[in-house]
Protein backbone atom coordinates (compact mmCIF):
# COMPACT_ATOMS: atom_id res chain seq x y z
CA UNK A 1 0.00 0.00 0.00
CA UNK A 2 1.70 3.49 -1.08
CA UNK A 3 0.91 6.18 1.92
CA UNK A 4 0.22 9.47 0.07
CA UNK A 5 0.52 12.58 2.51
CA UNK A 6 -2.14 14.88 1.75
CA UNK A 7 -3.42 17.81 4.04
CA UNK A 8 -6.64 18.66 5.56
CA UNK A 9 -6.36 22.03 3.69
CA UNK A 10 -8.97 21.13 1.14
CA UNK A 11 -11.27 21.34 3.37
CA UNK A 12 -10.88 25.16 2.82
CA UNK A 13 -11.83 24.78 -1.11
CA UNK A 14 -14.92 22.60 0.62
CA UNK A 15 -16.32 25.16 2.71
CA UNK A 16 -16.00 27.71 0.08
CA UNK A 17 -17.89 25.67 -1.96
CA UNK A 18 -20.66 24.66 0.52
CA UNK A 19 -20.88 28.62 0.92
CA UNK A 20 -21.26 29.00 -2.90
CA UNK A 21 -24.09 26.58 -3.42
CA UNK A 22 -25.39 27.76 0.20
CA UNK A 23 -25.93 31.34 -1.40
CA UNK A 24 -27.56 30.03 -4.43
CA UNK A 25 -29.91 28.20 -2.68
CA UNK A 26 -30.68 31.53 -0.48
CA UNK A 27 -31.17 33.63 -3.74
CA UNK A 28 -33.50 31.23 -5.45
CA UNK A 29 -35.99 31.18 -2.11
CA UNK A 30 -35.44 34.88 -1.36
CA UNK A 31 -36.55 35.59 -5.14
CA UNK A 32 -39.47 32.97 -5.07
CA UNK A 33 -40.56 35.03 -1.83
CA UNK A 34 -40.68 38.57 -3.23
CA UNK A 35 -42.62 36.60 -6.47
CA UNK A 36 -45.04 35.17 -4.30
CA UNK A 37 -45.40 38.80 -2.54
CA UNK A 38 -45.45 40.12 -5.82
CA UNK A 39 -48.78 38.07 -6.44
CA UNK A 40 -46.62 35.60 -8.65
CA UNK A 41 -44.84 37.99 -11.16
CA UNK A 42 -40.98 38.42 -11.48
CA UNK A 43 -39.34 41.37 -12.58
CA UNK A 44 -36.00 41.39 -13.83
CA UNK A 45 -33.86 41.55 -10.97
CA UNK A 46 -35.67 38.32 -8.98
CA UNK A 47 -35.95 36.44 -12.16
CA UNK A 48 -32.23 36.71 -12.63
CA UNK A 49 -30.98 36.23 -9.05
CA UNK A 50 -33.65 32.93 -9.05
CA UNK A 51 -32.45 31.65 -11.82
CA UNK A 52 -28.63 31.73 -11.39
CA UNK A 53 -29.12 30.77 -8.21
CA UNK A 54 -30.16 27.09 -9.55
CA UNK A 55 -26.72 25.85 -9.24
CA UNK A 56 -26.85 25.44 -5.58
CA UNK A 57 -28.67 22.49 -5.08
CA UNK A 58 -26.68 20.49 -7.33
CA UNK A 59 -23.43 21.62 -5.81
CA UNK A 60 -24.57 20.13 -2.26
CA UNK A 61 -24.71 16.97 -4.18
CA UNK A 62 -21.09 17.15 -5.39
CA UNK A 63 -20.10 18.06 -1.62
CA UNK A 64 -22.49 15.20 -0.10
CA UNK A 65 -20.86 13.04 -2.44
CA UNK A 66 -16.78 14.04 -2.26
CA UNK A 67 -17.38 14.16 1.60
CA UNK A 68 -18.71 10.83 1.89
CA UNK A 69 -16.21 8.69 -0.98
CA UNK A 70 -13.41 11.17 0.64
CA UNK A 71 -13.99 9.50 3.96
CA UNK A 72 -13.93 5.76 2.86
CA UNK A 73 -10.96 6.24 0.79
CA UNK A 74 -9.26 7.60 4.49
CA UNK A 75 -10.88 5.61 6.82
CA UNK A 76 -12.32 2.12 4.48
CA UNK A 77 -15.93 1.26 5.26
CA UNK A 78 -17.46 -0.23 7.70
CA UNK A 79 -21.27 -0.36 7.45
CA UNK A 80 -22.13 -0.41 10.95
CA UNK A 81 -20.15 3.22 11.91
CA UNK A 82 -21.69 4.16 8.39
CA UNK A 83 -24.82 3.40 9.71
CA UNK A 84 -24.57 4.57 12.86
CA UNK A 85 -22.81 8.35 11.75
CA UNK A 86 -25.27 8.83 8.39
CA UNK A 87 -28.89 8.59 11.41
CA UNK A 88 -27.14 10.82 13.43
CA UNK A 89 -26.47 13.59 10.30
CA UNK A 90 -28.85 13.64 8.06
CA UNK A 91 -31.79 10.78 9.03
CA UNK A 92 -32.48 12.04 12.33
CA UNK A 93 -32.44 16.17 11.33
CA UNK A 94 -34.66 14.87 8.46
CA UNK A 95 -37.28 13.64 10.62
CA UNK A 96 -37.25 16.24 13.24
CA UNK A 97 -37.15 19.14 10.63
CA UNK A 98 -40.31 17.35 8.71
CA UNK A 99 -42.11 17.67 11.86
CA UNK A 100 -41.02 20.86 12.72
CA UNK A 101 -42.09 22.44 9.58
CA UNK A 102 -45.41 20.43 9.62
CA UNK A 103 -46.46 22.05 12.66
CA UNK A 104 -45.65 25.57 11.23
CA UNK A 105 -47.44 24.90 7.98
CA UNK A 106 -50.29 23.95 10.44
CA UNK A 107 -49.90 26.58 13.16
CA UNK A 108 -48.54 29.55 11.52
CA UNK A 109 -49.60 29.38 7.77
CA UNK A 110 -53.15 27.79 8.47
CA UNK A 111 -52.68 24.45 6.55
CA UNK A 112 -53.55 21.08 7.19
CA UNK A 113 -52.04 18.11 8.85
CA UNK A 114 -53.14 15.55 5.47
CA UNK A 115 -55.84 13.48 6.71
CA UNK A 116 -55.19 10.48 4.95
CA UNK A 117 -51.87 8.23 6.81
CA UNK A 118 -50.96 6.83 3.05
CA UNK A 119 -50.59 10.89 1.30
CA UNK A 120 -48.99 11.59 5.07
CA UNK A 121 -46.02 8.91 4.96
CA UNK A 122 -45.51 9.52 0.75
CA UNK A 123 -45.25 13.57 1.64
CA UNK A 124 -42.71 12.83 4.96
CA UNK A 125 -40.29 10.38 3.26
CA UNK A 126 -40.12 12.36 0.23
CA UNK A 127 -39.20 15.17 1.45
CA UNK A 128 -42.46 17.56 0.97
CA UNK A 129 -43.15 18.43 4.92
CA UNK A 130 -41.56 21.52 3.47
CA UNK A 131 -40.47 22.64 -0.43
CA UNK A 132 -36.74 22.50 0.57
CA UNK A 133 -36.25 19.10 2.39
CA UNK A 134 -36.77 17.25 -0.44
CA UNK A 135 -32.87 17.15 -1.01
CA UNK A 136 -32.43 15.61 2.30
CA UNK A 137 -34.96 12.62 0.94
CA UNK A 138 -32.20 12.66 -1.76
CA UNK A 139 -29.64 12.51 0.29
CA UNK A 140 -31.05 9.48 2.02
CA UNK A 141 -31.45 7.68 -0.79
CA UNK A 142 -28.14 8.32 -2.12
CA UNK A 143 -27.22 6.52 1.72
CA UNK A 144 -29.15 3.31 0.88
CA UNK A 145 -26.87 2.90 -2.50
CA UNK A 146 -24.01 3.73 -1.14
CA UNK A 147 -22.59 0.58 0.61
CA UNK A 148 -22.68 -0.73 -3.29
CA UNK A 149 -21.31 2.67 -5.09
CA UNK A 150 -18.20 2.29 -2.31
CA UNK A 151 -17.11 -0.43 -4.17
CA UNK A 152 -15.81 2.16 -6.89
CA UNK A 153 -11.83 2.14 -5.93
CA UNK A 154 -9.49 2.29 -9.11
CA UNK A 155 -9.86 4.92 -12.11
CA UNK A 156 -11.54 3.30 -14.34
CA UNK A 157 -14.50 1.90 -12.39
CA UNK A 158 -14.75 5.95 -11.71
CA UNK A 159 -14.82 6.84 -15.46
CA UNK A 160 -17.49 3.83 -16.02
CA UNK A 161 -19.53 5.60 -13.28
CA UNK A 162 -19.22 8.74 -13.65
CA UNK A 163 -20.94 8.26 -17.86
CA UNK A 164 -23.67 5.58 -16.50
CA UNK A 165 -24.41 8.46 -13.74
CA UNK A 166 -24.19 11.19 -16.23
CA UNK A 167 -26.62 9.34 -18.55
CA UNK A 168 -29.44 8.12 -15.80
CA UNK A 169 -29.63 12.06 -14.85
CA UNK A 170 -29.39 12.78 -18.50
CA UNK A 171 -32.89 10.17 -18.84
CA UNK A 172 -34.66 11.25 -16.18
CA UNK A 173 -34.47 14.68 -16.62
CA UNK A 174 -35.77 14.11 -20.19
CA UNK A 175 -38.32 11.22 -20.17
CA UNK A 176 -41.98 11.74 -18.53
CA UNK A 177 -43.16 8.25 -18.96
CA UNK A 178 -40.74 5.14 -17.39
CA UNK A 179 -41.68 1.80 -19.47
CA UNK A 180 -42.36 -1.08 -17.35
CA UNK A 181 -43.95 0.45 -14.34
CA UNK A 182 -46.99 2.13 -12.98
CA UNK A 183 -48.72 3.22 -10.45
CA UNK A 184 -46.99 4.74 -6.98
CA UNK A 185 -43.94 3.44 -8.78
CA UNK A 186 -43.72 5.42 -11.78
CA UNK A 187 -44.95 8.33 -9.57
CA UNK A 188 -42.17 8.05 -7.63
CA UNK A 189 -39.23 7.21 -10.51
CA UNK A 190 -41.01 10.40 -12.08
CA UNK A 191 -40.54 12.61 -9.37
CA UNK A 192 -37.81 15.25 -9.13
CA UNK A 193 -36.78 13.60 -5.67
CA UNK A 194 -35.88 10.42 -6.76
CA UNK A 195 -32.17 9.61 -6.64
CA UNK A 196 -31.44 8.95 -9.93
CA UNK A 197 -32.71 12.52 -11.59
CA UNK A 198 -29.38 13.58 -8.76
CA UNK A 199 -26.76 10.44 -8.94
CA UNK A 200 -24.45 12.54 -11.52
CA UNK A 201 -23.77 14.71 -8.83
CA UNK A 202 -23.13 12.64 -5.87
CA UNK A 203 -20.72 10.61 -8.23
CA UNK A 204 -19.14 13.71 -9.40
CA UNK A 205 -18.64 14.13 -6.01
CA UNK A 206 -16.81 10.95 -5.68
CA UNK A 207 -14.86 11.69 -8.54
CA UNK A 208 -13.57 14.61 -7.63
CA UNK A 209 -12.43 13.22 -3.76
CA UNK A 210 -10.60 10.54 -6.09
CA UNK A 211 -8.86 12.60 -8.26
CA UNK A 212 -8.53 15.12 -5.99
CA UNK A 213 -4.36 15.91 -5.95
CA UNK A 214 -4.41 16.12 -9.73
CA UNK A 215 -7.52 18.27 -10.18
CA UNK A 216 -6.31 20.62 -7.71
CA UNK A 217 -3.01 21.06 -9.00
CA UNK A 218 -4.59 21.53 -12.63
CA UNK A 219 -7.14 24.34 -11.67
CA UNK A 220 -4.14 26.01 -9.51
CA UNK A 221 -2.27 26.33 -12.86
CA UNK A 222 -5.45 27.52 -15.21
CA UNK A 223 -6.93 30.24 -13.23
CA UNK A 224 -7.53 32.29 -16.46
CA UNK A 225 -9.05 29.38 -17.85
CA UNK A 226 -11.35 28.94 -15.17
CA UNK A 227 -12.14 32.32 -14.60
CA UNK A 228 -13.15 32.59 -18.63
CA UNK A 229 -15.67 29.30 -17.64
CA UNK A 230 -17.88 30.99 -15.20
CA UNK A 231 -18.07 33.71 -17.12
CA UNK A 232 -19.27 31.65 -19.84
CA UNK A 233 -21.47 29.35 -17.53
CA UNK A 234 -23.33 32.38 -16.46
CA UNK A 235 -23.49 34.16 -19.66
CA UNK A 236 -24.88 30.80 -21.09
CA UNK A 237 -27.47 30.72 -18.23
CA UNK A 238 -28.73 33.68 -18.77
CA UNK A 239 -29.03 32.89 -22.34
CA UNK A 240 -30.57 29.76 -21.02
CA UNK A 241 -33.59 31.14 -19.11
CA UNK A 242 -34.14 34.36 -21.72
CA UNK A 243 -34.93 31.88 -24.52
CA UNK A 244 -36.26 28.59 -22.86
CA UNK A 245 -37.76 30.37 -19.81
CA UNK A 246 -37.84 29.48 -16.30
CA UNK A 247 -35.35 26.39 -15.54
CA UNK A 248 -35.31 24.05 -12.44
CA UNK A 249 -31.69 22.66 -10.59
CA UNK A 250 -32.44 19.65 -12.65
CA UNK A 251 -31.71 21.25 -15.86
CA UNK A 252 -29.69 19.25 -18.44
CA UNK A 253 -26.94 21.95 -18.73
CA UNK A 254 -25.92 21.48 -15.44
CA UNK A 255 -24.03 18.40 -15.75
CA UNK A 256 -21.77 20.29 -17.65
CA UNK A 257 -22.13 23.77 -15.29
CA UNK A 258 -21.20 22.12 -12.32
CA UNK A 259 -18.51 20.54 -12.86
CA UNK A 260 -16.72 23.96 -14.28
CA UNK A 261 -18.18 25.52 -11.28
CA UNK A 262 -16.59 23.46 -8.74
CA UNK A 263 -13.24 23.60 -10.97
CA UNK A 264 -13.25 27.09 -10.59
CA UNK A 265 -13.63 27.05 -7.00
CA UNK A 266 -11.43 25.09 -6.00
CA UNK A 267 -8.66 27.11 -8.06
CA UNK A 268 -9.89 30.48 -7.23
CA UNK A 269 -9.78 29.74 -3.46
CA UNK A 270 -6.46 30.76 -3.14
CA UNK A 271 -7.03 34.01 -4.93
CA UNK A 272 -10.40 34.67 -3.10
CA UNK A 273 -8.86 33.49 0.76
CA UNK A 274 -6.36 36.53 0.62
CA UNK A 275 -9.04 38.98 1.38
CA UNK A 276 -9.85 37.98 4.86
CA UNK A 277 -13.22 39.16 5.28
CA UNK A 278 -14.10 37.41 2.07
CA UNK A 279 -12.50 34.40 3.40
CA UNK A 280 -13.89 34.35 7.16
CA UNK A 281 -17.46 35.05 5.91
CA UNK A 282 -17.35 32.41 3.47
CA UNK A 283 -15.55 29.93 5.60
CA UNK A 284 -18.38 30.56 7.90
CA UNK A 285 -21.41 30.40 5.94
CA UNK A 286 -19.70 26.84 4.23
CA UNK A 287 -19.74 25.43 8.19
CA UNK A 288 -22.95 26.57 8.90
CA UNK A 289 -24.39 25.67 5.35
CA UNK A 290 -26.84 23.14 6.47
CA UNK A 291 -28.45 25.13 9.54
CA UNK A 292 -28.89 27.81 6.98
CA UNK A 293 -30.01 25.23 4.64
CA UNK A 294 -32.57 24.16 7.06
CA UNK A 295 -33.82 26.82 9.22
CA UNK A 296 -34.27 29.73 6.39
CA UNK A 297 -37.39 29.12 4.99
CA UNK A 298 -38.35 29.79 8.52
CA UNK A 299 -36.77 32.84 8.53
CA UNK A 300 -38.32 33.79 5.70
CA UNK A 301 -41.87 32.44 7.31
CA UNK A 302 -41.35 35.06 10.57
CA UNK A 303 -40.02 37.57 8.29
CA UNK A 304 -43.12 37.72 5.94
CA UNK A 305 -45.42 37.66 9.52
CA UNK A 306 -44.01 40.53 11.27
CA UNK A 307 -41.77 42.81 8.27
CA UNK A 308 -44.25 46.05 6.69
CA UNK A 309 -45.14 44.90 3.03
CA UNK A 310 -42.71 47.90 2.25
CA UNK A 311 -39.84 45.05 2.43
CA UNK A 312 -41.08 43.13 -0.59
CA UNK A 313 -40.35 45.62 -2.85
CA UNK A 314 -37.57 44.82 -5.15
CA UNK A 315 -34.74 47.22 -3.99
CA UNK A 316 -35.23 45.87 -0.18
CA UNK A 317 -33.91 42.41 -1.65
CA UNK A 318 -30.29 42.69 -1.25
CA UNK A 319 -31.28 43.81 2.74
CA UNK A 320 -33.66 40.86 3.00
CA UNK A 321 -31.07 38.42 1.27
CA UNK A 322 -29.08 39.20 4.51
CA UNK A 323 -31.02 39.69 6.76
CA UNK A 324 -32.52 36.03 5.67
CA UNK A 325 -28.35 34.79 6.02
CA UNK A 326 -27.76 36.36 9.17
CA UNK A 327 -31.31 35.73 10.45
CA UNK A 328 -30.80 31.98 9.54
CA UNK A 329 -26.70 32.05 10.95
CA UNK A 330 -28.21 33.62 14.34
CA UNK A 331 -30.56 30.54 14.97
CA UNK A 332 -28.18 28.09 14.63
CA UNK A 333 -25.83 29.56 17.11
CA UNK A 334 -28.96 29.45 19.45
CA UNK A 335 -29.33 26.04 18.60
CA UNK A 336 -25.82 24.89 19.51
CA UNK A 337 -26.09 25.82 23.25
CA UNK A 338 -29.09 23.32 23.50
CA UNK A 339 -28.41 19.34 24.46
CA UNK A 340 -27.49 16.97 21.89
CA UNK A 341 -28.03 19.42 19.08
CA UNK A 342 -25.81 17.52 17.06
CA UNK A 343 -28.99 15.53 16.13
CA UNK A 344 -30.85 18.30 15.06
CA UNK A 345 -28.03 20.28 12.67
CA UNK A 346 -24.75 18.17 11.92
CA UNK A 347 -22.13 21.01 12.09
CA UNK A 348 -18.84 19.72 10.75
CA UNK A 349 -15.67 19.76 13.16
CA UNK A 350 -13.17 23.07 11.79
CA UNK A 351 -10.52 20.28 10.67
CA UNK A 352 -9.69 22.75 7.68
CA UNK A 353 -8.17 25.06 10.22
CA UNK A 354 -5.37 22.79 10.91
CA UNK A 355 -2.80 21.52 8.44
CA UNK A 356 -1.09 18.84 10.49
CA UNK A 357 -0.33 15.80 7.49
CA UNK A 358 -2.82 12.87 6.99
CA UNK A 359 -2.07 9.45 5.85
CA UNK A 360 -4.39 8.99 2.95
CA UNK A 361 -4.92 5.62 1.61
CA UNK A 362 -4.21 4.38 -2.09
CA UNK A 363 -7.81 3.14 -3.28
CA UNK A 364 -7.85 -0.25 -3.35
CA UNK A 365 -8.58 -1.81 -6.80
CA UNK A 366 -11.87 -2.84 -7.37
Amino acid sequence: MNKNVATKEYFNEIHFLRAFACIGVLFVHVSATYYNQADGVFNWFTYFFNQLGRFGTPTFAVISGFLLFNSINKKGFVFKKFVSSRTTKIILPFIIWSLFYQLVTVYILGGKFPTDPKVFLYNFTLGQSFYHLYFMAIVVQFYLIFPVLQFIRNGIAWWIALGLSAFSSYYFFITKDIPLVSGIIETVMVDKVFLFHWIFYFVFGGFLAYYWKPISRWTKKNTILLVLAVIGVYVGAIYEYKTIGSISSRRATNMINIPLLSFATIGLYSYVSQLNFVRTSLQAIGKFSMGIYLLHPFVLIMFIQILPAGVWQTRMMPIMFFAVLFGSLALVKLIQYLPKHQYIIPIPARKNMVKEPVIQRKPVSA
